[in-house]
């Protein structure tokens, strides 16, 4: 009887073992090639197109002012559509040389302040990397001064209106601000932050994995409160404010909003590369039935969807069809919940941000 005990312990013992070096024989998840494809494939890809897109939006906008015409006002608009869309693919990256620039804060604080900006017209003298002209500047105080009006008053706004010459100073300069502040965040990636970002592969507060995802989950919440919560009155008791939209003049917010999602959701893939998908796939448990990464990438869709099926002006919408804006709001706060709460825990990294909504 004896014998047959130490026989069913040494058999338990061996079968402990075995899966214990099973365990210790699964490689940890390779963060350094994730690091690697988002910057080499994803992030500074992103930037090049950026780049190149706002010196195009230069160039459009020298030739709208040189000469202000139906013609040159339509393509500068597309162009700055185009660039605003670019912009909006690569927002989630707010960290290293973009946090260095003030980026985000310089390229789309809004909603915009039309009084300020008229103001600085009419002065002629401004500085427009002060903190008090941080709602003054960036792609919507382009959309203020591309949009307000019809094309026959915004023409002749930059041509017969008495401050017309400084109304042109004033758009060339919010333009070659941006062109001129983004060039060195893509010499940079270009340069040596690239090896730092990849090299900082830990989870701990200070890695570039932290950066990352806390970025991406700060742009998703971005998108539920200020591109949809705000407007459609999720903070003020139900009281829609239809001017906090983010594009109130050209009325193109749910379009931009869009883009946003699927730039944060190329972030979350890494592309056709090792992403934050991969990552949940190989810390998660073997059995699990549906992986969490599923779940979020179908969130995603469902929240895409939601969001192409919303009428733009958004100003008008979270008025006249608030059931459509509220069923958005609903699915981009799951979206959130499964990545802030339990993306993060699953993989051990820290929230570092602060919220006061409470997701």
């Amino acid at each position: 009887m004896k014998k047959h005990k130490s026989y069913l312990l040494l058999l338990l013992s061996s079968a402990m073992l075995i899966s214990s070096c099973k365990e210790e024989d699964k490689p940890e998840f390779d963060r350094k090639a994730m690091l690697t494809n988002m910057a080499s494939a994803v992030i500074i890809p992103a930037y090049q197109t950026l780049n190149a897109s706002l010196a195009v939006l230069n160039t459009k906008a020298l030739e709208f002012i040189a000469n202000p015409t139906t013609t040159t006002l339509a393509e500068l608009r597309s162009q700055y559509i185009i660039t605003n869309k670019n912009y909006q693919r690569c927002a989630m990256y707010s960290f290293g040389p973009a946090l260095d620039y003030g980026i985000k804060g310089a390229f789309n604080t809004f909603p915009t302040d039309s009084a300020k900006i008229e103001a600085n017209i009419t002065s002629g003298t401004y500085t427009l990397g002060s903190v008090a002209n941080t709602t003054a500047i960036g792609f919507p105080a382009i959309d203020y001064l591309l949009y307000f009006g019809s094309d026959s008053e915004i023409i002749a706004k930059f041509t017969t209106d008495s401050e017309a010459a400084n109304r042109k100073i004033y758009l060339s300069d919010l333009i070659f601000k941006m062109k001129t502040e983004f060039q060195p965040v893509l010499d940079q990636w270009n340069g040596s932050y690239q090896s730092t970002f990849i090299a900082a592969d830990g989870n701990d507060v200070a890695s570039s994995c932290s950066y990352l995802l806390n970025e991406f989950v700060k742009d998703i919440e971005l998108v539920k409160n200020a591109k949809i919560g705000i407007p459609s009155g999720q903070q003020t008791g139900g009281a829609t404010l239809p001017n906090y939209v983010e594009a109130y003049y050209s009325g193109l917010s749910t379009n931009f909003a869009y883009e946003s999602l699927v730039g944060l959701e190329t972030c979350f893939t890494g592309g056709s590369g090792s992403g934050l998908d991969d990552y949940i796939r190989d810390v998660e448990s073997d059995d699990v039935t549906t992986s969490l990464a599923d779940n979020i990438l179908t969130q995603f869709g469902i929240c895409k969807t939601k969001m192409d099926a919303l009428a733009d002006p958004l100003s008008a919408t979270v008025n006249s069809n608030f059931t459509a804006v509220n069923e958005v709001y609903l699915e981009l706060k799951k979206l959130v919940i499964y990545c802030k709460t339990d993306m993060t825990s699953m993989l051990g990294i820290l929230i570092t941000y602060q919220d006061n909504d409470g997701d």
